[in-house]
C-alpha cells in the first residue's frame, strides 16, 4: 500500500502551517486547497510538501473528491462556504475527515463590536476582486453545482449556511447554526485547555471525537535549555493593527510600538520583537533599538531571554512553560482594559498590565513575579501543551497514518 493520501484545506501559503507537517510530509502524500485560483498564492513553499489544487479546477466538491480521491480530508477551519460544502461532501462519500488546531482563539466574546469580533464574510469577498473573474465564477458555480447534487437535507442546510454566514461573522454563525454537517468527524487538538475553547466556539457536542497531540509548531522549543541570562525581554506581537481589532490601528499601534521601546531602553534590556506571519514588520524596522527575530533566531536565543511580553498569543505557550522566563501579557486595547489572557493569569504564569506604565514596576520586580509563577509552570504544560516533549509532529503523523474511519 502506498502513502495515504491526503487533502489539506487552509492557506498553505503560510510556512507557520506547512511546519506542522514536518514530520508527516514523509509518510503522507498532501495535497493543498484553500484558493480560488494560483494567483492568489503568496509563496511556492507549499511545494516541498506537495501538490496544490484549486476550487475553480472543479465543477463541484464531488467532482472534485472523484478526481483526487484522498483518504482523508485536513481542515484547519471549517467556515467559508466552499470549506462547509466540501464537508458535507465528506460526509456523503464517507471519506474521513479532521479538524486541526492551528492556533489559539482569543476570547472575543468579552465584547460585540464590529471591530472586536471577526469579520463578516463578505469582507473576503472584498479582498478576492482582483483575481481573475473567470476563477472566481467557476469557484461560484463549484458551490451551485455542489449543491445541486446532494440529497434534500444536505443541500437545505448548505443553503442555510451561505445565508446566515453571509450575514454574521463565524461565532455567531456557529452559535445559530449548530449541527455535525459542520464540524469534522475529529478533531485534532493541542491539549485539553485549548481544545474547551474551541468546543465553546464551535458548539461541539460532549461526544466528539478528539486526539490530543501537543503543538507541533513547538517541537523545537521542547529542546531549549536555560543558560546565562541575557539582560533582554522578548515581545511577541500579534496584528491586532493589521485586522482592526480591539480597535487597534497602525497610528496606535506605531505609538505603542515606540513607547515599548522607549521602556525597554530606560531599564537597559534588549528588546527582541517576534512578528505574527501576517505582519511585515515595517513598525518595529523603524525603530533602531529593537532586533527583529524568526523562528531560528528565536529557538537560539530564548534560553537566556529571561522576559516574555506579549498579548494573547499560541507562541506564549511555549515560552510561559519555560521555568527560567517570567509573562508579562499585556491587556491595554484601545477599547479599554480587557483581560483577553485571563486563562494565563488565571492559571498565574501571567502578570497582567493594563499600561506600559506599570510595565516599569514588572521590571523591577520581576524576580518576585517568577517566583509567583515557577510551581505553576509543569501543571501549565500539561493543561496548554499536552506532552512539551517535542514528538507532536509525530503524533500528528501517526494519526493521519492510522486506518481510523
Amino acid at each position: 500500500m502506498g502513502k495515504p493520501k491526503i487533502l489539506f484545506i487552509g492557506d498553505y501559503c503560510r510556512t507557520d502551517y506547512l511546519s506542522m507537517l514536518d514530520v508527516a510530509r514523509g509518510a503522507c502524500e498532501f495535497w493543498f486547497l484553500y484558493f480560488t485560483s494560483p494567483d492568489e498564492e503568496q509563496g511556492k513553499s507549499y511545494l516541498e510538501y506537495g501538490k496544490a489544487i484549486y476550487w475553480s479546477d472543479y465543477g463541484s466538491a464531488q467532482d472534485l473528491l472523484k478526481a483526487i480521491a484522498p483518504h482523508k480530508v485536513l481542515f484547519l477551519y471549517i467556515d467559508t462556504y466552499h470549506a462547509v460544502v466540501l464537508n458535507i461532501a465528506c460526509k456523503a462519500t464517507n471519506i474521513f475527515t479532521y479538524h486541526l488546531e492551528h492556533g489559539m482563539r482569543a476570547d472575543y466574546g468579552i465584547a460585540d463590536e464590529a471591530t472586536i469580533r471577526p469579520q463578516l464574510y463578505p469582507n473576503y469577498k472584498l479582498r478576492t476582486l482582483l483575481y481573475n473573474l473567470g476563477s472566481r465564477i467557476r469557484a461560484r458555480l463549484f458551490l451551485r453545482n455542489s449543491i445541486r447534487k446532494f440529497g434534500k437535507e444536505d443541500a437545505a442546510f448548505a443553503k442555510s449556511y451561505i445565508s446566515v454566514r453571509g450575514k454574521h461573522n463565524y461565532f455567531q454563525t456557529f452559535k445559530l447554526i449548530a449541527s455535525p454537517k459542520r464540524t469534522a468527524d475529529c478533531y485534532i487538538s493541542f491539549s485539553p485547555k485549548v481544545y474547551q475553547v474551541h468546543q465553546q466556539y464551535d458548539h461541539l457536542p460532549s461526544n466528539q471525537k478528539v486526539h490530543f497531540i501537543g503543538v507541533p509548531y513547538f517541537d523545537k522549543l521542547a529542546k531549549v535549555k536555560s543558560s546565562t541570562p541575557e539582560r533582554s525581554i522578548l515581545f511577541i506581537d500579534q496584528p491586532l493593527a493589521e485586522k482592526q481589532l480591539l480597535q487597534w490601528s497602525l497610528d496606535y499601534k506605531s505609538d505603542f510600538a515606540k513607547a515599548l521601546a522607549t521602556k525597554a531602553q530606560q531599564h537597559n534590556y534588549k528588546l527582541y520583537v517576534k512578528l505574527h506571519p501576517k505582519q511585515d514588520g515595517f513598525i518595529w524596522k523603524s525603530i533602531s533599538t529593537t532586533e527583529i527575530i524568526d523562528d531560528a533566531k528565536l529557538e537560539e536565543k530564548c534560553g537566556s531571554i529571561p522576559i516574555v511580553l506579549g498579548f494573547y498569543s499560541t507562541y506564549l505557550m511555549p515560552l510561559a512553560a519555560m521555568p527560567h522566563t517570567t509573562l508579562i501579557t499585556l491587556e491595554n486595547h484601545p477599547i479599554g482594559k480587557l483581560d483577553v489572557s485571563k486563562s494565563w493569569i488565571d492559571a498565574a504564569v501571567a502578570h497582567p498590565i493594563y499600561s506600559l506604565d506599570e510595565l516599569p514596576w514588572a521590571l523591577e520586580n520581576i524576580e518576585v513575579l517568577h517566583q509567583k509563577q515557577l510551581p505553576n509552570k509543569k501543571q501549565f504544560a500539561e493543561d496548554w501543551l499536552y506532552k512539551f516533549d517535542g514528538k507532536a509532529g509525530e503524533r500528528l503523523r501517526d494519526i493521519l497514518l492510522s486506518d481510523e474511519l
